[in-house]
């Protein structure tokens, strides 16, 4: 009975030793387990390696139900923008080098963007695009060449008509530029760098309603600022909303380094509306012009020149010299609180008249001086051409 009591001891014990062993080596496996495999040469490892391993791929392709607003937009759009090539004289001329003003290198031919605006061949485009061409080939997007004439251009504005002849083309649809607000989505749509046709998208960055920075005249086309890409190349092509309605003419940009960096700018539709129309019936545009430049009254100035709290206005900050109002007898200092009867506390209500006006036109303006009111009559004159000193794309 002893006998089988210590053989039976001797059993438990043999297997919880074993029993820990395995424990114990079962634990450090992992490290180890295949330390010592060789894997043979000219082996491959394979789900399946008596054939080709088989490839189930989910895939729908059926068409794109809702391509998006953006797309849809660049679909209405781009049938309706050409690339503008031109030859230029030597010297001089359209360059697409950017800054706008004259090539001071043999630049011979260049390249923008326009818009068809009518299908009887009418497009719109860039001033510095054509200037100086002496030839021009419209690219359609179809891929057809056209040889294009100036119908009118204007520097002012940087807007010119060219015609190509031909007829039932896609026009554009113009939209109202009044209506945007800043952040809504745009797209740009030109021929960058000469790339082919191209579409980028951004919003409305802001609206200046007034000539770019640094400044020219107060009386100049306000700007759309977008951060939708904008090379060279681009200018003269569309900004449009995402309904596809042009709303801009791509004209300029911001630029440290010669190519995008998000600050581009757009002539509003609706100002190009008014340029056209005279291009196409005259070939020339008449800006009206007085030649000062004006702004809110300043808090330090009012206080400086006992300015009352009364006088609402505009201050005359510089008169042009020989302008129309320099000969009409307006003064640095002078406060512009009424034209024509309609009172003038906010810039953009005096460049509103002034632009909606005639060359020619008399106007009768209200000014306070020194104490006193004064009706000072100006004759508004024609716009000189400034000098182009903004990157143009």
């Amino acid at each position: 009975m002893i006998k089988k009591l210590i053989a039976l001891c001797v059993i438990f014990v043999a297997f919880g030793a074993g029993a820990l062993i395995a424990s114990r080596f079962s634990r450090q496996a992992p490290d180890n387990a295949f330390a010592n495999v060789k894997v043979g040469p000219g082996l491959t490892p394979t789900a399946n390696s008596g054939g080709p391993t088989p490839l189930d791929l989910n895939v729908d392709d059926s068409p794109i139900s809702d391509p998006g607003a953006i797309a849809r937009a660049a679909a209405i759009v781009k049938p309706a923008v050409v690339t503008i090539n031109t030859a230029t004289t030597a010297e001089g001329g359209y360059s697409d080098n950017m800054w706008g003003a004259p090539s001071t290198q043999n630049v011979p031919l260049g390249t923008g963007s326009g818009v068809i605006i009518s299908p009887n061949g009418l497009i719109v485009t860039n001033n510095h695009v054509i200037r100086g061409a002496t030839s021009i080939m419209v690219t359609l997007s179809n891929g057809q060449n056209l040889p294009g004439t100036v119908v009118g251009a204007d520097p002012l504005s940087d807007i010119a008509l060219v015609k190509v002849n031909a007829t039932g083309l896609p026009a554009a649809t113009l939209g109202d530029s009044s209506k945007l607000v800043v952040g809504q989505w745009v797209i740009a749509v030109g021929d960058p760098l000469r790339v082919g046709t191209t579409v980028t998208e951004g919003i409305v960055s802001a609206m200046h309603n007034s000539s770019l920075p640094p400044g020219q005249d107060g009386e100049l086309s306000s700007y759309i600022q977008t951060d939708a890409p904008i090379n060279p190349g681009n200018s003269g092509g569309a900004l449009a909303d995402t309904k596809g309605r042009i709303i801009g003419i791509n004209t300029a940009i911001i630029s440290n380094n010669g190519g995008s960096v998000g600050i581009g700018y757009a002539i509003p539709i609706n100002s190009v509306k008014r340029v056209i129309k005279q291009l196409a019936a005259t070939g020339t545009v008449n800006h009206p012009w007085l030649g000062l430049m004006f702004g809110p009254i300043p808090t330090a100035a009012r206080q400086q020149n006992n300015i009352p709290a009364s006088v609402q206005g505009l201050l005359v900050v510089q008169i042009i010299p020989g302008s129309p109002a320099d000969s009409g007898g307006l003064q640095p200092g002078d406060i512009i609180t009424a034209v024509n009867g309609t009172a003038t506390s906010n810039p953009g209500a005096l460049q509103s008249i002034i632009a909606n006006g005639s060359v020619g036109q008399k106007l009768s303006i209200a000014v306070w001086r020194n104490g006193s009111n004064v009706t000072v009559p100006v004759t508004l004159g024609q716009h000189p051409v400034p000098n182009q000193s903004l990157p143009q794309g």
